[in-house]
Order: structure tokens, then C-alpha cells, then sequence
């Protein structure tokens, strides 16, 4: 993956959903390996044409990343460290906290789109 150019194609995926639930009752992120098995099977061949190699970026709602999601987020802490010169763990966390910010404020907004009018309370 090294020196092709990529395309990154994010997700956030629910272990909950029920196709993926009973494997992620027993496997920790499950959910997002099996989104991105389906990102690939979708992609890969476009971003071949392409010259370009298809990187699924996927996060489970309840914060657990994906293989590649892991691998891309530490080459990116690496060159973003060597950058700001500054250690890569600090980099690293760095980064990870304000994703998971991201994360709660997304899973937030979406829990109020959906949620119930309390008017009478």
C-alpha cells in the first residue's frame, strides 16, 4: 500500500445491526471487518482502474476501529508527528481523542434526529 496513491472511503458501522450481531456479541470489532470486506468488494477494482488503492477508514458506533482504519490512522500519526516534531504516541492520541469526540457528538446527533418529542413532560 505504500506509494500508491489511496483513496479512503470512511464508515461508521452499528454492531448492532443484524446482520453483524451475532458475530460481534462474540467478536470484538467484527462489525467494522465485515463493512470493510464490503467497502473493498465495492471499490477495489474502481480505484485499481484508477491507479489508486481503496482504503476502507471504519469505526464501530461504539468506538472500535477497523484493521485498516488502525493501520491508515498510525501512517498518518507517523508522518503528522515527524511534521510537528513531536513523539508519535503523543501524536497518535492526540488524533484518536479528537476522533472519538467526533464520534460521540455524531452518535449524539444521530439519537436526537430520532428521538421522541417530550413535549408534555
Amino acid at each position: 500500500m505504500l506509494g500508491k496513491p489511496a483513496a479512503f472511503d470512511f464508515a461508521v458501522t452499528s454492531p448492532l445491526n443484524s446482520s453483524t450481531l451475532h458475530e460481534a456479541s462474540v467478536t470484538a470489532g467484527s462489525a467494522a471487518h465485515a463493512t470493510e470486506a464490503r467497502k473493498h468488494q465495492a471499490n477495489d477494482v474502481k480505484c485499481a482502474e484508477l491507479g489508486r488503492v481503496s482504503i476502507p477508514v471504519v469505526v464501530e458506533t461504539y468506538g472500535c476501529w477497523g484493521t485498516e482504519a488502525k493501520w491508515a490512522l498510525s501512517q498518518l500519526a507517523s508522518r503528522l508527528a515527524m511534521r510537528l516534531n513531536s513523539p508519535k504516541s503523543t501524536t497518535t492520541a492526540s488524533l484518536y481523542g479528537r476522533l472519538s469526540i467526533t464520534l460521540v457528538r455524531a452518535n449524539v446527533r444521530a439519537l436526537l434526529s430520532r428521538a421522541i418529542s417530550l413535549d408534555g413532560f
